[in-house]
């Protein structure tokens, strides 16, 4: 299932942040440029991968420009509470844990409720202009796994763009810089799985967070949708007439939880579009303590 994750899905990390580019190239080793794409090794000269790759550096450099210094991060405290069934078998450490679970949950509340009371001072204390919009955070995350899934595989960096926060573009860009030619990749959502319980909001929060490397702060709507599903992959090589690349293809359950984020814009509190973050574990005693031991 791991290794599934990994090649479908490189932005899937066992850490809070985005995974470096070396650890995503050898994670993609051996994937292809996409469907429909067909071309061969035989032929290119050494000058011809040089120019290549300084052609990919210089786009690499202009899109760093064009980020603006832009920046994401995972707000503090974003948690994906594990099942009980999953808890400490200590009492003591269960029963710390289902504390800091629900005083996590409070202040997320909490929070919220600021960013409302803040937003009606635009009607004289009237009415909230803040919508968070929950309903609307499980389907555009079902859209946006969809989308980046889609892209990942047929190399579409113009979709990645769009769709993900700048870090995680330029990570899965210098990825599909670095694939062999002619070996493309097909990913297929199978299903969805576990119906009853996913797709499910996992956790939700607004609040303040730097948007750039200058430090500025803005408000950011954040939601983790945990998503269950069966994924499947597979390899072709086209230098060999597209024959299916042996031992490649693999159809596995995986459970994600996905990361959206949103900038909201002040004084209109009017939400941007979604953008994909990446993937976080779920949460644990060990890293719960952690938690508050750096933010607090």
């Amino acid at each position: 299932m791991a290794g599934l994750a990994r090649i479908a899905r490189p932005w899937l990390s066992p850490s809070r942040q985005p995974v470096r580019a070396s650890a995503l190239a050898a994670l993609y080793s051996g994937l292809g440029q996409g469907r429909g794409i067909s071309s061969t090794a035989a032929g290119r000269s050494n000058l011809a991968r040089v120019k290549e790759k300084l052609d990919a550096e210089r786009m690499h450099v202009g899109n760093l420009k064009k980020a603006d210094n832009a920046v994401s991060m995972l707000l503090p405290f974003t948690v994906v509470a594990p099942p009980v069934w999953r808890f400490p078998p200590s009492p003591a450490k269960a029963g710390w844990l289902v504390w800091n679970l629900a005083k996590n949950r409070v202040t997320s509340l909490g929070a919220l409720l600021g960013v409302y009371i803040m937003s009606m001072r635009l009607n004289g204390y009237g009415m909230p202009v803040f919508r968070a919009k929950k309903g609307q955070c499980i389907p555009a995350a079902k859209v946006l796994h969809m989308q980046m899934s889609e892209a990942v595989a047929t190399g579409d960096k113009e979709t990645l763009r769009r769709i993900c926060t700048a870090e995680l573009f330029h990570i899965l860009a210098s990825t599909i810089d670095t694939r062999p030619a002619g070996i493309r990749t097909e990913w297929e959502l199978v299903r969805y799985s576990h119906k009853l319980r996913y797709p499910r909001l996992a956790d939700f929060r607004v609040m303040m967070a730097p948007t750039s490397t200058t430090g500025e702060m803005k408000l950011v709507k954040q939601a983790v949708v945990s998503i269950a599903s069966v994924q499947r992959i597979v390899r072709y090589d086209d230098g060999r007439g597209g024959e299916k690349v042996p031992g490649s293809e693999r159809e596995r359950e995986m459970m994600e939880h996905f990361v959206i984020q949103a900038p909201v814009k002040t004084p209109s509190f009017e939400t941007s579009a979604w953008k994909v973050w990446g993937t976080i574990p779920e949460a644990t005693y060990e890293s719960l303590r952690e938690d508050i031991r750096l933010f607090t």
